[in-house]
């Protein structure tokens, strides 16, 4: 490890100053020139992706059946080992089983409705304004952005004196 001293701190300093002073200075955004330079609002057009829920039903069919006949009981022996009634270790004795027979009747068919969910992305445009330093050639070079007709473009933005303002805003004739 190094250890800090005063001269270490000024030298940190003197850096940190020295690389902020140099992002201050970078100039126009565009052309990257450090010409003079105005602070200027734009209108930028953005598409921004919104997502959409969609609920609908799904028709399906399925039997609902009839009612049954009795047919006829049926009997078995289970359990029944020989050699006394042991098998594997495990001793029991012979138990009966008795289950009935059923004739299935006549179903009809019925139709439900489930609930869907579909999700759908729409892009649509988004603007915004933003605040550039540009110097005088790329100032009058600025891509415009359009405004689909109808819409509502806001108000410029109050500013002070310093920040000009650049009509880069166009509407297309009703």
């Amino acid at each position: 490890m190094f250890p800090i001293t005063f001269r270490s701190m000024m030298l940190a300093a003197a850096l940190v100053t020295l690389l902020s002073a140099h992002a201050w200075a970078q100039g126009c955004k565009h052309c990257g020139c450090k010409s003079d330079c105005n602070k200027v609002c734009r209108l930028v057009c953005e598409e921004k992706k919104v997502e959409i829920t969609c609920f609908g039903v799904k028709t399906e069919e399925f039997c609902i059946p009839g009612p049954s006949k009795l047919a006829c009981k049926n009997y078995d022996d289970v359990c029944d080992f020989a050699e006394g009634g042991c098998k594997d270790g495990v001793c029991s004795g012979p138990k009966k089983f008795v289950w009935t027979q059923w004739i299935p009747g006549c179903a009809k068919i019925h139709t439900k409705k489930k609930l869907m969910k579909r999700t759908v992305t729409k892009t649509i445009p988004r603007y915004k304004w933003v605040v550039e330093d540009l110097c005088g050639q790329c100032e009058n070079k600025l891509p415009q952005a359009t405004v689909q007709a109808g819409t509502e473009v806001p108000p410029l933005p109050r500013l002070d004196a310093s920040v000009k303002v650049h009509p880069v805003c166009t509407l297309p004739a009703n």
